[in-house]
């Protein structure tokens, strides 16, 4: 009885280690998920949850005069990492420009006090169907002062009362 007793055990523990492993919320994220994971990941320092949310050779590629700049997942991982947890002080907001069932091209703009950074990514569905970003293509815009209305001046020649 005692045998008995120990193998239901050990079964019950092994069925419940594969389970465990295996298991899933069933639901994998949608591409809306993905990308304000990306957006909270970028805005807050979070390397893990960007981590989650790149493909394996995601690339992040940044013009600069007229040379484009290529970061990989790695080096981008690594380096917010290394930063730490800083929260950008800024505003996002995204829009998809279009979208399939396998890809969507999506912009989202981080709004800093003198600029803009304009993100275009492109997530596509990987071989378990789930949301990856594959590439970032970052752009950055200064942010023009508004023009003060002039006052409205008439010339003068410097003499009074002639």
């Amino acid at each position: 009885m005692r045998n008995k007793f120990f193998m239901a055990c050990i079964v019950l523990g092994l069925s419940a280690a594969v389970n465990t492993s295996y298991a899933t919320d069933g639901i994998a994220p949608s591409y809306k998920d993905v990308i304000n994971n990306y957006i909270d990941g970028c805005m807050n320092g979070n390397a893990k949850k960007l981590d989650k949310v790149l493909s394996d050779d995601a690339s992040v590629k940044i013009p600069r005069a007229d040379v484009v700049l290529v970061h990989n997942r790695e080096g981008l991982i690594a380096q917010m990492k290394a930063d730490g947890a800083t929260h950008q002080n800024c505003e996002s907001k995204y829009e998809v420009l279009d979208k399939s069932d396998a890809i969507v091209i999506a912009k989202v703009d981080f709004k800093y006090n003198e600029f803009t950074q304009h993100n275009y990514i492109t997530l596509e569905k990987n071989e378990n169907k789930e949301w990856k970003i594959t590439q970032v293509c970052r752009f950055f815009e200064d942010v023009k002062p508004k023009a003060e209305a002039m006052p409205d001046v008439t010339a003068s020649t410097g003499k009074v009362g002639r």
